[in-house]
């Protein structure tokens, strides 16, 4: 693979993960949305069907994100010249990191909601 080849290709993958992240933002932000307006209301069908979609759409994205994230990390180290300064960084722990921690809230964020108005 020529240099040329291997930075497009790292560049698209990079894009794949920008992606799949702005993805994970947007399921997140609409499960936020929803939790704030209606949550309250949810039946406990309803709120369990609403938080077995959340929790699958956020882990199949968020977990798309990093893999993507990791073989973007692992096409942008194979640089062909080793004593080039601009060395890629893993943040693939502090990302699966953030996606955890944003999911436990939004879940955390309904049932705060829910107890809120039971107690009201």
């Amino acid at each position: 693979m020529t240099e040329y080849e291997l930075s497009d290709y790292t560049a698209t993958i990079m894009g794949n993960f920008l992606t799949a992240l702005t993805v994970y933002f947007s399921v997140v932000t609409a499960y936020v949305v929803a939790a704030f307006v209606a949550g309250s209301r949810l039946s406990t069908t309803q709120l369990i069907i609403v938080n077995s979609c959340f929790t699958i759409a956020a882990g199949v994205v968020g977990f798309l994100a990093v893999l993507i994230f990791a073989r973007f990390f692992a096409f942008a180290t194979l640089t062909p010249d080793p004593d080039s300064p601009m060395k890629p960084v893993n943040f693939t722990v502090p990302l699966v990191i953030l996606i955890v921690g944003i999911y436990v809230c939004c879940l955390v964020f309904m049932w705060d909601v829910r107890r809120r108005e039971d107690d009201v």
